[in-house]
């Protein structure tokens, strides 16, 4: 497709390509904080009814993350339980609930009460007794030096504030206590997490937290009272989309955050009648995964993303020792780490590689295409030190020849086609090596000095 004219280039006219891209380029974007989302008892496959009919536009913040992020309905739970607190600290801590079968018993975190705690009460001493400490998202943000915090609307998720406050918490560079900030409030009959959202929006738009869990009750609260699936449940959801709404608006109209925001959205059970208690039950199991914002590549099936990395289980129930796993809200914790260009969850199993893919490999600009506009990007953000550049495509807190490979191994990549392992590696196509030639100029140029910004 590029003939050996376009390859034969003057020295000066590189120089001037790569400046033009340099330019073209623009700041760096990637995602300094994470609003990682859980929406109590959101059932997928009503979603999924609700999204299909939706003639009035009451789940219309639920459709944009799927047409501008990267999402599958068919996630699933933790596969022991399908209740709230365990799922919560499954996302938190990226373990299993109970200890898979044939593996080690301090794999798992074994907090299984979904009870209000004690006063006392730890995920440390009540959870797994083989882990001395359990470890979770809020301790490897704290201990980066991030500003944390956990909006929650039920009166139980204190054992997450007392887990990690300056008595409980793990020793650190930043202290013991790893939530900067704990909030709760529930209102309304059944209960909703209208107050809680208030809180939480007129905070953020003054904190800017780096990292912080959000958690709306709504339909869960719907579902106990009249039923999963009902009117009032549909209500419940449309609420929750307009929570959503407020939360994208508020990243969209704020400089700090625009651009530099990832945002998760998942569940940690479904539901069924007035219950969710069988875990072997698809309607229990079967939950969403959305992903929006800041390196994600827009309008992507998660499991045609991560093929070979995730299986599809289509109505299936996995355990935890299945060769091929599925999408997981455990996946979340360690998802969001790597967002903030941090490493995992110290202890944890599920995404502890953080490789689950939320755009496309060398998708630097989240379209959809590996193209000269990522490459401008890398070269733009060459070397940038700290934060989570969105270039910094392999994770090594820097932007350089690692991420350059990256873009010249999937050039030419669309969303639908051919995929390249994000490590690289295969037989480079002829637009490849293009992307390869413009690489090495760019390289070279800056080993010689000849750009200057």
């Amino acid at each position: 497709m590029y003939g050996r004219k376009r390859c034969r280039v003057t020295r000066n006219r590189w120089a001037w390509l790569v400046a033009g891209l340099l330019l073209w380029a623009g700041p760096a974007g990637g995602a300094e904080h994470v609003i990682h989302i859980s929406v109590d008892g959101l059932n997928a496959g009503f979603l999924t009814d609700l999204l299909a009919n939706d003639v009035a536009g009451d789940y219309a913040n639920f459709q944009r993350f799927i047409d501008e992020g990267a999402t599958t309905l068919n996630a699933r739970t933790d596969y022991t339980h399908t209740n709230t607190l365990p799922n919560h600290t499954s996302m938190l801590t990226g373990r299993p609930v109970s200890q898979p079968t044939g593996q080690p018993n301090t794999v798992h975190h074994g907090y299984t009460s979904n009870s209000t705690p004690g006063g006392s009460d730890t995920l440390h001493n009540q959870g797994n007794p083989n882990v001395s400490y359990i470890a979770s998202t809020f301790d490897v943000a704290k201990d980066a030096g991030l500003s944390t915090a956990l909006y929650a609307s039920k009166s139980k998720f204190i054992i997450f504030d007392q887990s990690y406050d300056g008595t409980n918490g793990g020793a650190g560079p930043f202290g013991m206590d790893k939530i900067d900030t704990y909030f709760y409030a529930a209102s309304g009959s059944p209960s909703n997490a209208s107050t809680m959202q208030a809180a939480y929006l007129a905070d953020m738009a003054v904190s800017h937290y780096d990292y912080s869990f959000v958690h709306y009750r709504d339909p869960d609260s719907a579902g106990h009272a009249s039923g999963w699936g009902g009117s009032a449940w549909d209500t419940s959801v449309a609420n929750v989309d307009d929570y959503l709404g407020a939360v994208l608006s508020l990243v969209e109209g704020d400089a700090a955050l625009n651009g530099r925001t990832t945002v998760i959205v998942t569940a940690d059970h479904g539901g069924t009648g007035t219950g969710h208690g069988t875990a072997s039950n698809s309607s229990n199991y079967t939950i969403p995964m959305l992903v929006w914002g800041a390196g994600v590549t827009a309008g992507v099936d998660l499991y045609a993303l991560n093929t070979g990395l995730r299986t599809d289980p289509g109505t299936g129930r996995p355990d935890y020792n299945a060769s091929g796993q599925p999408i997981r809200n455990g996946d979340g914790g360690n998802l969001a780490l790597r967002q903030l260009g941090l490493g995992a969850v110290p202890g944890s199993s599920i995404n502890s590689g953080q490789d689950l893919l939320i755009r496309l490999p060398g998708d630097v600009n989240g379209d959809g295409l590996v193209d000269v506009a990522d490459l401008a990007l890398v070269g733009g953000q060459w070397n940038t030190p700290g934060g989570a550049p969105s270039a910094d495509l392999n994770f090594d807190h820097t932007v350089d020849i690692g991420d350059m490979a990256i873009v010249g191994n999937n050039w030419g990549s669309t969303v639908g086609g051919t995929s390249l392992d994000e490590a690289g590696g295969l037989v480079p196509s002829p637009s490849a090596l293009f992307g390869g030639w413009v690489m090495m100029a760019v390289l070279g140029r800056r080993r010689a000095g000849g750009l200057r910004r």
